[in-house]
């Protein structure tokens, strides 16, 4: 129930309180801001945008747009698209855009402070006097544009990646982003120096290394200049807003001490006050981490670098993002890292949305999957409670998310798609529960150990309530027997059996030593002298069996002879599958 809830309709965010049967307001002033027909809503029609290489998709650029009239209102939130919709390209094209936006609001105020009439004075009604640049966004000189609406947002970028994705995501910008414009200037810095010592780096990649003394001198913001008391912000620098700080979890803290000086820092438990601290001559306007699914609890891993971003020296409120895939698993509480540094940060709390109602709602989850009792209720009052939170901060899309028109959002190559549905076996079926019983003792040492870890481990712990029982994933890796018996149902025959010789354990290493055996004395083993029953009392494999037949006598929608990939978690079952492509005459890979 609550994995469903990742995938309704409304976190599309198109629709917006004011709409009317036939209106779209949300997507009209993307459109405004984007400058593209609203009409054009067919999803080959690519946006281009003036800092990328690459044209984005239209519910990228809608994506986008949504970020920033969100970051404005609430101070940031999720996109939480599904895997393979590009959202690595959607932060790029935010960066590049919310960059865009600054160099604009720049030009019109240089503009009206110049009385040059390159664009509209404040309060002026009418469209801009200046040609509109191509690939760049509408200009906020015009009451009509909702960019007028939008204050750029000062000060650096972040984004908080996993050390693994480092490589890709900067690959990413090498190929999306153009550094050569030079209205934007937009630059990377990478901090992670294990990066750099790959020896394809190049004297280039070199350049956009976090420890070069370059790159420390052009991060640091414009630094107040002391008096006497020593008090005042510092502020960050125009072209600070092209810059994005590629960086983990592991390697930020010690970066970020390269910037930090004693002076006066203001309290935040004193209403601001100045007293003497730590002051950083970083400044953020915008953060983000990557996978924050991973991040359960506030002040945690990445989550905790949004959170303590460094404020307390500038007045740039900084928008900070969640991105993730999956942006909660097994408990609401995915969210929560994020959520409470959004309300740090933001100046203004909606009391419905604070931290501590989410809290007391993972708790009460948290409570009903410890429980030994199901309360169908609890859970959905539960679930009720969580959903305002998703279509108050989250955007999402996944493969079945439909554009305008129908249209699928993944343009999928020509294909065959066939479900088969199988029924169960009725005759083994119902005893391989007492079976799988007898190994509960395997499971109860996991949970031991699990409880032993909440115990001794309180940093690490992704809920507040000491397990009591195995999760649903954990129970399906541990009933791994079931799992082969339920596909293979006759092999329950073999396991049970009081003759030594056919006698199985199922067990990895048990079939590897089978495996290592002369081909044709495979078939000695157990598996293969009665691989005829096992096929024929497995309807998957049945299946597979008579299928076979069908592909060899086809060709695929190109035209290329048929390739058979069978997938499976388990050698056991590809021994089984060895041992029946031999059989039809097939080469196993």
């Amino acid at each position: 129930r609550l994995q469903k809830l990742q995938n309704l309709g409304e976190l599309t965010q198109l629709r917006d309180p004011r709409d009317t049967q036939d209106t779209l307001v949300r997507w009209n002033e993307c459109c405004a801001m984007f400058r593209h027909d609203p009409k054009e809503t067919k999803i080959d029609n690519l946006i281009t945008l003036t800092g990328l290489n690459t044209n984005i998709y239209q519910y990228q650029a809608f994506g986008v747009y949504w970020q920033m009239i969100t970051s404005r209102e609430l101070g940031g939130g999720f996109l939480a698209d599904d895997m393979g919709l590009g959202k690595t390209l959607s932060f790029l094209a935010y960066f590049v855009t919310e960059r865009q936006l600054s160099v604009l609001h720049r030009e019109v105020s240089k503009s009206r402070y110049l009385q040059d009439g390159k664009h509209l004075f404040e309060g002026q009604s009418g469209e801009c006097p200046s040609p509109s640049k191509a690939g760049w966004i509408a200009c906020p000189c015009s009451s009509t544009s909702p960019t007028s609406r939008m204050a750029p947002q000062p000060g650096l970028r972040m984004a908080c990646v996993p050390q693994g994705l480092v490589g890709q995501w900067w690959a990413q910008w090498k190929t999306h982003v153009d550094i050569t414009n030079n209205e934007l200037a937009l630059k990377i810095v990478v901090d992670h120096p294990a990066t750099f010592n790959n020896i394809n780096i190049t004297i280039a990649d070199r350049l956009a290394s976090g420890e070069t003394a370059q790159n420390i001198t052009r991060m640091q913001a414009e630094k107040h200049i002391r008096g006497k008391d020593g008090n005042g912000n510092d502020r960050p620098k125009e072209y600070h807003e092209g810059y994005l700080l590629l960086t983990t979890k592991e390697t930020y803290p010690k970066f970020a001490k390269k910037f930090e000086t004693n002076g006066q820092v203001r309290d935040p438990k004193k209403g601001g006050e100045w007293k003497s601290g730590t002051r950083s001559c970083l400044i953020f306007g915008i953060g983000m981490i990557d996978e924050s699914h991973e991040e359960y609890f506030k002040n945690k891993g990445r989550a905790q670098i949004l959170t303590n971003l460094p404020t307390w020296n500038n007045s740039v409120r900084p928008f900070v993002w969640g991105y993730s895939g999956t942006p909660f698993s097994q408990t609401p509480r995915g969210l929560e890292g994020v959520l409470w540094a959004i309300e740090k940060h933001s100046a203004t709390h909606d009391t419905d949305f604070k931290w501590e109602k989410l809290d007391a709602i993972c708790k009460e989850y948290d409570s009903q999957i410890k429980s030994n009792k199901r309360d169908d209720e609890a859970v959905i009052q539960i679930l009720t409670a969580f959903k305002p939170f998703l279509g108050k901060f989250m955007i999402r899309r996944t493969a079945e998310t439909e554009w305008f028109e129908s249209q699928s959002l993944i343009k999928k190559q020509p294909h065959i798609h066939q479900d088969v549905h199988l029924k169960p076996n009725e005759t083994f079926d119902a005893l391989i529960p007492a079976f799988e019983a007898k190994f509960d003792w395997e499971r109860d040492a996991v949970l031991e150990q699990l409880q032993g870890k909440w115990d001794n481990f309180p940093d690490s712990r992704r809920s507040d309530i000491r397990p009591t029982r195995l999760g649903f994933n954990v129970i399906c890796k541990t009933t791994w027997r079931s799992r082969i018996l339920a596909t293979f149902p006759y092999l329950f025959k073999l396991v049970t059996s009081d003759e030594a010789a056919d006698r199985l354990t199922l067990t990895t290493e048990e079939v590897q030593s089978l495996k290592s055996a002369i081909d044709k004395k495979e078939f000695n083993t157990p598996y293969g002298k009665y691989l005829r029953q096992i096929v024929e009392g497995s309807p998957k494999c049945v299946w597979l069996f008579n299928f076979i037949p069908q592909i060899l006598s086809q060709k695929d929608v190109f035209g290329n002879d048929q390739k058979l990939v069978i997938l499976t978690n388990f050698p056991q079952v590809a021994f089984l599958l060895k041992l029946v492509s031999v059989t039809t005459s097939l080469t196993p890979q």
